[in-house]
Order: C-alpha cells, then sequence, then structure tokens
C-alpha cells in the first residue's frame, strides 16, 4: 500500500536538495560576468556540481543499502543548503567552484537514500510513487533558476543567501512527518536472480544521453538568449523555469503511463517527441522557440522516475544502488560531457552547439528500443 504522509515528506525534502542544483545554471550568466569566464569555465561549473551531486553517489547508494542511517538525510540538505547560501561570499571564481562542490557533496548523500525510501512507500505501483518522490526534485530543480534569478536580480549574488531558509524548513518537515521511511533496509532474496549488467549498462547509457541532452539546454540556451539575443542574464532563471516546471509535469504524467502501458513505451515516446523538438529550438523564430522549449521540457524529463524504478527492478534489494545509478552516476556522466560541449561552443559558437543535440535523442531513441517494457520485482516492498 502506497504510504503517501511519506512519499510527499520525502519529496518535500527532494524539492529542497534539487533547488540547491537548479541555481548553479541560472547563476552561470552572472558568474560568468563576474569573474570574466569563457564558455569552457562557465562549463566547468556544471562539471563540478555533477560530477559532486550525481558521479559520487553510488559511494551513497552503497552505504545506503548496507547501513542506513536516518541522521544522514537531515546532515544533507544542511550542508546543501548552507554550501548554496555561501555563495554570496564567494570572492573568486576558485572560491565559487569550491562551494558548489560543497553542495553537490550534500545533493549526492541525499539521493539514493530518499530513493531507498520512496521505492517502499509506494507500494506495488512503483513508478507511480516514484512519481512523486522525482516530482519534488525536478520542481526544486525547476524554482531553483527562478529563485536564483530573482534574489540576484534584488540583491547581486549575495542573494542566495536566502536558499538557507528552504533547507531548514525541509530539515524540520522531514524529521516530523517521514523520520523512519528512509530508515527501512533493502530485503534480499537469498536465491536472486543474476543482474543482468547488459540491460543494467544499456539503461545506464540512455539516461546517459538524456541527461546530456537536457544539460546542453540548461547550460547554453540560457547563454545563447544573453549572448545572441541580448536577454538580460537575470531573466535567464525564468526562462529555465519554464523549461524545467514543463519537467516535473512531464515526471507526475510518466510515473502512471509507465505503470499502465510499459517502461520502453514511455521512453519510446519520450524520445520520439525529444529529438524533433531538440532539432527545432535553435532554428525557429523568437517566440516558437518558447514554445518548443516547454513541450521538449515535458517529453525529455518523462523518464526520470521510469528510469529509476527500472533499475530498481533490475537491481532488486539494492534500490540505493540502482537510483544512485540513474538518479547519480548516468546524470553526472551527462554533466561531463557538457566540459567538451563548452569547447565545441568556443571554437564554433553556443548556437551551433545547440543545433547538434538532437543527435543524442536519435541514440536515445534506438537504445530504448532493446530496454524491457518491464522487469518483475524479487523484492517485496
Amino acid at each position: 500500500m502506497m504510504n503517501r504522509r511519506a512519499l510527499w515528506s520525502l519529496s518535500f525534502a527532494h524539492f529542497t536538495a534539487d533547488l540547491n542544483s537548479g541555481a548553479v545554471p541560472a547563476l552561470l550568466p552572472l558568474v560568468t560576468a563576474l569573474f570574466s569566464l569563457n564558455y569552457q569555465a562557465a562549463a566547468l561549473i556544471i562539471l563540478v556540481s555533477n560530477l559532486t551531486s550525481s558521479v559520487i553517489q553510488p559511494i551513497f547508494g552503497l552505504l545506503a543499502d548496507k547501513r542506513p542511517m536516518q541522521w544522514l538525510l537531515p546532515f544533507a540538505l544542511g550542508l546543501a543548503a548552507v554550501a548554496t547560501a555561501s555563495y554570496a561570499v564567494a570572492g573568486s571564481y576558485a572560491t565559487f567552484v569550491l562551494l558548489v562542490a560543497l553542495s553537490g557533496v550534500g545533493v549526492a548523500a541525499f539521493h539514493p537514500m530518499g530513493a531507498s525510501g520512496a521505492y517502499f512507500a509506494s507500494g506495488s505501483r512503483r513508478a507511480s510513487g516514484m512519481s512523486i518522490f522525482s516530482v519534488g526534485g525536478n520542481i526544486g530543480f525547476a524554482f531553483g533558476p527562478l529563485l536564483a534569478g530573482v534574489a540576484t536580480h534584488l540583491f547581486g549574488l549575495r542573494g542566495v543567501a536566502w536558499f538557507l531558509v528552504p533547507g531548514v524548513l525541509a530539515i524540520a518537515v522531514l524529521t516530523v512527518f517521514a523520520p523512519r521511511q528512509a530508515e527501512r533496509p533493502p530485503q534480499r532474496q537469498a536465491n536472486s536472480k543474476p543482474v543482468p549488467w547488459l540491460l543494467l549498462s544499456l539503461l545506464v547509457l540512455v539516461v546517459v544521453l538524456r541527461s546530456t541532452a537536457q544539460y546542453g539546454v540548461l547550460t547554453f540556451f540560457p547563454l545563447y538568449l544573453t549572448h545572441l539575443h541580448r536577454l538580460s542574464p537575470s531573466l535567464s532563471g525564468a526562462v529555465l523555469f519554464f523549461f524545467l516546471i514543463m519537467g516535473a509535469l512531464g515526471t507526475m504524467a510518466g510515473g502512471p503511463f509507465s505503470d499502465r502501458f510499459g517502461r520502453r513505451s514511455l521512453m519510446l515516446w519520450s524520445w520520439a517527441a525529444t529529438t524533433p523538438l531538440l532539432y527545432l529550438l535553435p532554428r525557429l523564430p523568437d517566440i516558437w522557440q518558447f514554445v518548443d522549449l516547454g513541450v521538449l521540457g515535458f517529453a525529455i524529463v518523462a523518464t526520470f522516475s521510469t528510469t529509476i524504478v527500472l533499475a530498481q527492478e533490475l537491481l532488486p534489494g539494492r534500490q540505493g544502488m540502482a537510483a544512485s545509478l540513474t538518479i547519480g552516476l548516468a546524470i553526472g556522466i551527462g554533466g561531463v560531457i557538457m566540459l567538451w560541449l563548452g569547447q565545441l561552443a568556443d571554437a564554433v559558437g553556443v548556437q551551433e552547439v545547440l543545433g547538434l543535440l538532437w543527435l543524442f535523442g536519435v541514440a536515445g531513441f534506438v537504445g530504448s528500443l532493446m530496454l524491457p517494457q518491464r522487469v518483475a520485482s524479487t523484492v517485496d516492498a
């Protein structure tokens, strides 16, 4: 049976964790101007954010599966919030990057255990329950740019100190309403089937392709607008908010669709819509770019919770590790690719890089054709 109170509490905590990550892309135009950075240096900030918040998640996934620690969730939220608020006093590019890394570690520590708790709280409706957990993160990642844009527009870089407030509130909500949900230890069957490493690797590759396309839009579309269309850097947060809030709506729709029609069906639909939208994004007239951006956000993020659940079904009894591979490692690798794309943007232009992102969509569609509709779980909730 689905434990909605625990799920929504974990979802709100997820909102706060990803609020910190979401602020980083929106701060790029301001930080680029403040510290006189080139595209590669700006992309390095995204790289550091992803390495720390995503790529190292499997370490915390192992901890979540072997010895769940109740204290880690509020500690992780506190670390992320304090580090993000400290951007306000960053006096140099190096200090800013260090604080981004500390915030990322807090975000990384939260996700595997939070997703493991959401798995058990979901009952038999895995994808639907994981959508509730995931949408909190999606909305947080959406509000991150908006809050960062508004705060920096009013107060400059010092405005990010306000990120401390939701962090404190989330710790209180998590402590009161879901004090033990994420502490429940995973259960293994003694005679579990061998891990299908080929399918799991393919799933991770598909998520890498999705995150590369998504982070490509998040990283380069604001720079495209500010440098080519002279949009104010403070307004880029509102543009990213629109893209990401549409992604949150896609996550809520994608989970129930996946439970009803299958995991592969959703991923194929997502890539079939995403690929032409990516192709058209830098090629459309101004107003149609924003229409394209909204539909693209819905389509590309619709598979977020489904890929987590599919990984958990492929790794029964290791929910934390499965979540860390899909929320963490795969998404983080997509962020690493941003460094190469940043170099390419310096060489050929940001509009040209945006115009190449649709190729990741073609590869994602082909990879999804080989994934299963669903995998029977061997672990009871």
